[in-house]
């Protein structure tokens, strides 16, 4: 598992994510798709490479579609 990957990532999403809804994924919402392609990008050139990040987090998308729903759940409870 790559420590550096992970670490990036939660970074990267801390810095990147601001939503005041969740993913919705009856009208398959593409957010987490675009957000996941722009972090590999990011990633990439950082020398983080995307099998580097799916051994310590798994699907990139999943991440995502996961931080959205956090992000918007904390701010709903503001």
């Amino acid at each position: 598992m790559s420590q550096r990957a992970i670490d990036f990532v939660n970074n990267w999403i801390e810095a990147n994510i601001d939503t005041n809804k969740p993913v919705d994924m009856e009208h398959h919402d593409r957010r987490p798709q675009r957000l996941a392609e722009r972090c590999a990008a990011d990633a990439e050139a950082a020398g983080i490479t995307e099998a580097e990040i799916k051994d310590g987090l798994g699907d990139l998308e999943v991440c995502m579609i996961a931080a959205v729903d956090r992000v918007a759940l904390a701010k709903s409870e503001k």
